[in-house]
Formats: structure tokens, sequence, C-alpha cells
């Protein structure tokens, strides 16, 4: 009876005291395994705090019932080395945060758990400057302080949340549970942070595994030394970049994350603007600097050093160094033109030779302008290897050079076939003349035949020598360009060619002809040249028919490839039925002294379409050739407009 007394009077005070009293026993002999260790007591405090039925005839394992792996962790190391663990935990009941006191003794063969909720000590002492008060007036201060806390951390721009590690059997780190989140985090993922918080960091994001996120809050909390990190994260298929300072509080992690992802996005685009800038650069064969004349450091672009022969940033910032490039003769020069530069803040536009990593001779162009900032003035600018064009311009001095030996010599050949050639020509016509009057009669037809045919040879001879110089002349343009009317040019043509119009009973029709800008001699010559070749070859039995067109065509429009896209171009057509020429001379036409038939069928020295060529070539034109053998043919001009 008095057994029965004690056993009741004790579990009155036990189940009544402030301290959770929980004791299990190993369901298995000598496990060193908390969670597989059964319960055996609980008071009222330990079936409230662990969720627990008082039913004696419900047994529940430890690994059921504990929530918190550190208390399991714990324990096991009571059972392998004895003695016993105190530590504390803190714990979220109805939105509140407490802390609990946990002390785990080894008893017998089980383990005893002892939870003492921790009231917060308040100061009560008289040279304390906080008034004094009651304790429900304390609790009141505390929960708005608490309230307080939690406004602000709400407030923050940036997630803050505290983590509790989870371990795994072997004692390591294998998740953390989220314990509180802002609000903050909440305003990011479009969840409400009473959702997030409870689960782990694999729960709510799985690819916290792969992205290495848990692996670094692993090392820092058993390192115990601050971790940061910046990390993608996708959230309702939105990027989200975080970058997260983790630091190492009481058995947790707090974790203090912002939101880069703008800031990410202005690096990108930084960084794709850089690269284009980078490969226009190498392009084009240019590199940029920027001087900062108060330190001599040159900041230069990748491509500046791949012109110097160098891998980017093989050689250091100095000015000296650039100078170090320099071939000894342009070393002064250089040094003079950034003095005299920098002294006036002037724009400095100079070219220098530069030996590269592989000794090769190389020229440089530099222009740079200043500006001024913080203080101190700098030199931006771009290099540029001018080696071609400095190469190329030395060659084209030479070819002028030898241009302009040739045009003396093609002056002097101008002065020879207009006067030296051309006085024994006369002397030889006329002396054949002579002969033929003063021997009239007395000559043998053999004779007579030698003497035309010396008559033609020096006539043919005098008309080569003329169509030559005509020729070589076309470039010569001793008077301006002007306003030309083609009808007019016509006309003067027609009338010219008159007589032997009349004599081939040619018929020949033309529209109206537009006004272009050119030289009216040389237009008029043009055609002449095209109307008179017309008319030499024309078919037998078949009264010569010519055909002037005109029409005005875009160059973008046009088949012909020597034509500019963006002007516009009168375009004459003239069309005949004479005998044609076959598809295979089109080009070969044009070209000097180029004839299609023997000099018995035909009159002629071959320079005729030669100097029209000529002609439109100097007038930025084109002309074509059409032609069909038997048929006819058809020369089209184009010449540009005046619009």
């Amino acid at each position: 009876m008095m057994n029965t007394i004690a056993e009741d009077f004790f579990k009155k005070i036990v189940d009544d005291a402030n301290t959770a009293f929980l004791y299990a026993e190993s369901s298995v002999p000598n496990s060193l395994h908390s969670k597989e260790y059964v319960v055996k007591y609980a008071n009222q405090k330990a079936q409230n705090f662990f969720s627990i039925s008082s039913n004696r005839n419900e047994s529940k394992s430890l690994g059921e019932i504990v929530k918190y792996d550190e208390v399991l962790i714990l324990a096991n190391k009571v059972l392998e080395v004895g003695g016993e663990e105190n530590f504390n935990i803190i714990v979220k009941e109805d939105n509140n945060l407490h802390n609990y006191n946990v002390r785990i003794t080894s008893v017998n063969t089980g383990l005893l758990f002892a939870l003492t909720l921790l009231k917060p000590d308040f100061i009560t002492d008289k040279e304390s400057k906080l008034p004094l008060g009651n304790l429900e007036s304390r609790k009141r201060e505390l929960e708005i302080s608490s309230l307080f806390g939690i406004r602000v951390l709400d407030s923050n721009d940036s997630i803050i949340c505290y983590l509790k590690p989870i371990f795994n059997k072997k004692g390591a780190v294998e998740d953390f549970r989220i314990d509180y989140i802002n609000n903050r985090m909440g305003e990011i993922a479009n969840e409400e942070s009473a959702l997030i918080e409870g689960q782990t960091i694999l729960e709510y994001y799985p690819n916290n595994l792969e992205n290495g996120v848990l692996e670094i809050l692993a090392d820092g909390y058993i390192s115990g030394e601050n971790k940061e990190y910046t990390k993608e994260f996708i959230f309702d298929e939105e990027v989200i970049w975080l970058t997260t300072r983790a630091i190492k509080m009481n058995d947790g992690l707090i974790l203090f994350s912002k939101d880069v992802t703008q800031e990410k996005k202005y690096e990108e685009q930084l960084f794709i603007q850089n690269r284009l800038l980078s490969e226009a650069e190498r392009v084009a064969n240019i590199g940029s600097f920027r001087w900062n004349l108060s330190k001599k450091e040159v900041k230069y672009s990748d491509n500046v050093y791949r012109l110097f022969g160098y891998d980017p940033n093989e050689f250091d910032d100095k000015y000296d160094r650039l100078l170090s490039f320099l071939h000894p003769n342009d070393v002064q020069k250089v040094k003079s033109s950034f003095k005299e530069s920098k002294k006036h803040k002037t724009k400095s536009d100079l070219v220098f030779r530069i030996y590269t990593k592989s000794s090769e001779l190389r020229y440089m162009n530099t222009i740079g302008e200043y500006y001024q900032k913080d203080g101190n003035w700098y030199m931006v600018g771009v290099i540029r290897d001018v080696t071609k064009e400095i190469e190329g311009e030395s060659k084209l001095q030479i070819k002028n050079s030898e241009l302009k030996r040739t045009n003396a010599d093609l002056e002097a050949f101008n002065r020879v076939a207009s006067h030296d050639l051309q006085e024994p020509l006369r002397k030889i016509q006329m002396f054949v003349s002579r002969l033929d009057e003063e021997e009239q009669g007395r000559l043998s037809n053999r004779s007579l035949g030698y003497l035309a045919k010396i008559k033609s040879s020096s006539d043919r001879m005098r008309s080569l020598i003329n169509n030559l110089l005509a020729y070589s002349k076309v470039d010569e343009l001793i008077e301006q360009p002007k306003r030309v009317d083609l009808n007019d040019v016509l006309n003067n043509v027609l009338e010219d060619l008159g007589e032997l119009i009349n004599d081939l009973n040619a018929e020949i029709d033309a529209t109206s002809l537009p006004v272009v800008n050119g030289i009216q001699f040389q237009l008029e010559q043009l055609f002449a040249n095209l109307i008179g070749n017309s008319l030499k070859y024309v078919k037998e039995g078949v009264q010569p028919h010519i055909k002037i067109k005109s029409s005005v065509i875009s160059g973008s429009k046009s088949s012909e490839d020597s034509l500019l896209p963006n002007i516009n171009y009168v375009k004459l057509q003239f069309i005949d039925n004479g005998i044609g020429f076959e598809k295979k001379y089109q080009e070969k036409i044009f070209q000097i002294f180029q004839r299609l038939h023997g000099k018995t069928e035909f009159s002629g020295t071959g320079l005729g379409l030669s100097i029209c060529k000529k002609i439109v070539q100097s007038h930025n034109g084109s002309i074509v050739a059409k032609g069909e053998l038997n048929k006819g043919a058809e020369f089209t001009v184009y010449l540009p407009t005046l619009l």
C-alpha cells in the first residue's frame, strides 16, 4: 500500500514538473543507435513535447518521435562513451521560437532525456537603466521586441534564413532544415515563407545537391568558417541569381542572400559587348588603350598585344615598355609627340615603326584624346596596324612614277605619230600620186596594180595613225563635261554620214533622246563609230535598217555587273540588220586592233569599237555588244543620267 502511494506521489511530482522527462531502453541488446530505443516512460510534459500518447500499450521508438537529428546524434555519443550531454536547441512552437536545455544521461541500460524550457532573465538590478516592472510587462516588452525584430528582418532587402543541420548515421551533415526565413524569399519565389519553413533545403530545392550549395553549407557548418557563393536558381521558370553569405551561429547557420539577377544581366550584357568589341578589333586589325598619365600605366585591349605579336597580357602595362618596341630612329619622335600632346592636352595622331616579338618590322598608327576624371588625366585611343597601307602607298608612288614615265612616252608617241610618222607618209602619198600622173599610159597593168596597193596601204596607214591618236587622246579632257543633248549629237552625225546613208539607201529610226553630262565631240565620235559600223557591215541585197532606242533604268535592276546599283542610267540601243557576229566575239570585239573580218573584205583598222569603249568608260558608263551571225548586231550604251 505504501509503495503504491509512493509511486502515485512520485508520478504527481514528476508530471507537475516544468521539465519534460523521457526514459527509453533499447529494443536490440547493446544497440548503439538511439533511433532503435523504445520509450518506456514519459511524463506529461514529454508527452506534449514529443506528441506521444499516454497509452502504455503503444510503444514508440526515438526514431519516430524525435524530430531533431542533433538530439539523436548526441544520444548516440552518450551510448558510445557514456556520461551525459548538455546542450540547447531552438524549437518553433505556435509561431514562436523557444529555447530548450536538453540533458541526455545514460541510466542503467537506457537513456534519460530531460528538456527544460529556458525563460529569459530580466534585469531587476537597481543599477539598470531599464525601468522596473513586473514579469507580465517584461514579457510584453519581449514580445514587442520579437515582433519588431521580425518586421526588421522582413523589411530587409536580403533573404535571411536560419538553417539547422541534419546528420546521417555517420555524423555527417546530409541536409539542413529551414527553421526561419523572412518574407523576402516569398516575394522572389512567389510562395509564403510559412510554407517554406520546416522543409529541408533539398526538399524545397533538390538542385541544391547538384549545384554545390549543400556541400558549401556543410563545410561552413563543420569548419565554422564564413562562406560566400553566387548561384543560379529557377523559380516558376524564372532565373534568379543569389549571392549568399553563410555564417555559423550557435548550432545552425544564418544565411544572408541578395538578389543579383539584374547585376548578372548587366554583367552578361557587358561581357557580350566586350566580346563583340574584342572581335571587332580583331577583324579590323586595331586595338584600344587607356593611359593613366599620373601613374604612367597603359591598359591595353587584348588585340593590342596581338598586334605586337604577343598573347594578351604577356607584357607589362608600363609606358616605358611600349617605348622598348619602337624602331630606334622613331623613339625620339614618339617621345616628343606625346610630350607636346600631354602638355597642351591636344589630340595625338602619330605613325611609328615597331618590332614585334618575332622581330618583324611593322608600322603603327595611334590616335588618342585626353579626358579628366577624379582629378587625374587619361588618354584613350586606338592603335592600328597600317603596314599594308604604307606599303601599298609606297607601291602606288612607284606605280605613279611609272605611269608618269608611260604618259611621257605616250606624249612622245603622239608627237611622233602626229608629225614624224605622218610627214614621210604624206611624201609617199605625194610621190605616188605624181608617179601615177607622170607615167600615165606608160605603166603596165602590173605596175599600176602595185601603185594602187601602195596608195591603199598608205591611206590605211594614215587612217590607223589618226585612230591611234584619237584613242590615246580620249582621256585627255581638255574641256569640262557639260549638258549635252543627244538629239543634237545624232543630227550632227547623220549630217556627216549623209552621203553614205543616201548611197546605201539606209533607213535610220531614232526615238527622242535625253540630255546627258559629257563631252560633245566624244559623244559624236561614239555615235559616228557605232552608226558607221552598222553602215559598213551590211548584208548584200538587204536595205540597211538601224534603230536607236533610249530609256532610263536603275543600276540595281540591270543585269550588267559593271553598273552601280544606286545610280540611274540612260540606256541607248543601236540595233541593225547587218551581218552580225558570233556570240563568242561579244567581249573580244572591243579589244584594240581586233578585227573579225579580213582587210580585203571590209576596210578599217580595228580601233573603232575600242575607241567607243574608252569614250563610254571616260563618261563613267558601260557598253556591251550582242549579235547573231547574219541576223544583225546590237550595241547597248549605259551613261549616267543627270538625275
